[in-house]
């Protein structure tokens, strides 16, 4: 393995390919019984676009709303050159009234040659930055939002998921199709593509058999060159990722292996489409984000269910910007790194020396591998600073930012929403402008429906929980902590650590 393939790697980008011919849906539909609607999209529309939620959802949006929940803040998606619907849903998907919610480019595939064609096309025609990595995913396979997540933010170089088969919740017949994973454990050797009954009954004899849902991280440094070098497939003539990666791995180019046992949704045909729908339990019914001041905080918050953390040191005294080292170690368990930029304590109006100290805690802390910025600004008068978020919107992208709960200390919150819809940051965490979130709860249920993406914070509790989604809101800020005494001389020996019970009593049931 190449030491320099363990260096750390930022990664913002996901790269869906929903450019296949779909031969095999399209064959399904012929004098298929069911639905008209799917039977039609089956004929006409790429997979990705059949429309399979229970609102007319098409598959493609669910699997954008994972990557959003993942983390993702950019997409490039690879579609064929007579698709006319993908692009423009994506448009309306991701345009909002307060602004975009990811950076999303469409490419054309201007023939279909294969996969590995399909990635040679993407990133040439939207080239990752160099030294960044991106992670590829089918667009007819529906992970779970903690696959990606821990996919983009976990390793530190080149990885993939290899799925235990029996996990996936497929049928076994479709399984026994799919490619094979040979390795150690700790890295990836060989990619045994549509494998014979005796590959296949070979890798069960060694425990579970783990195989390629296509969900890979990679460096688009490391892997162009074996793109570039593809030769047909001497029988189906097409140029094939796989083969790429294979040549790549050979080279020294190491791929680490992370083991997953969970679903994976599956439209091959269309005869998957109630499975399909019977499987959107995936789609989590809301988002809670844990205020972590360490490392250990974030640990703590992943493993007990938290879908993402803000990220902040000194957290008693409102919360200052966390070292990058610790956004870097945050960021090994798996969970978007929301983190909070606030160069020291007290009020929000910062002068020109402090604006571009935070500036630089921003570069550092994407540098370091957060997924977004938390951020505000208050002018003297009380008003929001908008030429200062505008700048900050401008460098780093509007998609990127959040605003605190300046908002909620500003002179006047309507026309501070205005001039962030104006901007173009359309995430915010407040209160709705009162002590506790409960109280603004009718000015928060306004800003949401205007396009905002809201997170309510301020005395959010888990047995509101139901009341506030019945509302519409399905993102919580909670500190989940308990005070821990640590008696010793001289000093305070006082923490306030997440702890597990508290993340956890988010997710049993409540009575609104």
């Amino acid at each position: 393995m190449n030491i320099s393939d363990l260096a750390p790697m930022r990664c913002d980008r996901i790269v869906v390919l929903a450019a296949g011919r779909a031969s095999r849906m399209k064959r399904s539909a012929d004098g298929a019984q069911g639905s008209a609607l799917w039977i039609d999209d089956a004929q006409n529309r790429p997979k990705p676009m059949i429309r399979v939620g229970p609102n007319g959802e098409p598959m493609i949006q669910f699997i954008m709303d994972q990557a959003l929940r993942a983390g993702f803040t950019e997409a490039t998606l690879v579609i064929g050159s007579s698709d006319e619907v993908t692009e423009p849903f994506l448009d309306q998907w991701n345009t909002t009234p307060a602004g975009p919610k990811m950076r999303i480019r469409c490419v054309v595939q201007a023939s279909p040659l294969g996969t590995g064609d399909a990635v040679r096309s993407a990133l040439q025609n939207d080239p990752v930055p160099a030294g960044m990595a991106w992670v590829l995913c089918n667009g007819d396979n529906l992970p779970t939002r903690s696959a990606l997540a821990r996919l983009r933010s976990a390793p530190q170089g080149q990885a993939l998921l290899a799925y235990d088969r029996k996990a996936l919740g497929l049928p076994a017949a479709k399984t026994m199709a799919f490619a094979i994973l040979e390795g150690d454990g700790q890295s990836i050797r060989r990619i045994v593509e549509k494998p014979s009954e005796q590959e296949v009954a070979h890798a069960a004899a060694g425990g579970p058999v783990r195989v390629s849902m296509n969900l890979f991280r990679l460096n688009a440094e490391r892997l162009m060159p074996f793109l570039k070098a593809l030769e047909p497939h001497t029988e189906r003539g097409e140029l094939e990722l796989p083969t790429a990666l294979q040549a790549m791995m050979d080279a020294g180019h190491g791929i680490t292996q992370l083991d997953a046992a969970e679903e994976v949704l599956d439209l091959t045909q269309l005869q998957d489409v109630d499975s399909v729908q019977n499987g959107l339990h995936l789609m989590e019914p809301f988002q809670l984000e844990v205020c972590a001041s360490s490392p250990e905080d974030v640990r703590v918050a992943a493993e007990n269910g938290a879908q993402r953390v803000e990220l902040c040191a000194h957290w008693e005294c409102g919360g200052l910007t966390s070292p990058e080292s610790d956004i870097r170690m945050a960021g090994a368990y798996g969970l978007p790194i929301h983190a909070l930029i606030r160069c020291r304590a007290g009020h929000f109006v910062y002068s020109t020396a402090e604006k571009a100290w935070m500036t630089n805690q921003i570069q550092g802390a994407l540098r370091a591998g957060a997924s977004r910025l938390v951020v505000g600004g208050l002018l003297a008068d009380g008003q929001l600073d908008v030429e200062l978020l505008r700048n900050w919107a401008v460098e780093f992208g509007s998609h990127r930012l959040v605003v605190h709960r300046a908002l909620d200390a500003c002179s006047n919150e309507e026309e501070a929403m205005e001039r962030l819809a104006e901007i173009g940051i359309g995430r915010i965490l407040t209160s709705g402008g009162e002590g506790t979130a409960w109280m603004g709860r009718e000015r928060i249920q306004r800003w949401q429906k205007a396009g905002f993406d809201v997170t309510v914070g301020s005395g959010v509790r888990p047995e509101q929980r139901d009341a506030w989604m019945a509302l519409g809101i399905q993102n919580f800020h909670a500190s989940c902590r308990e005070a821990t005494h640590h008696p010793t001389r001289l000093f305070d020996g006082t923490t306030h650590p997440v702890h597990p019970e508290r993340v956890r009593d988010w997710f049993g049931p409540h009575v609104a």
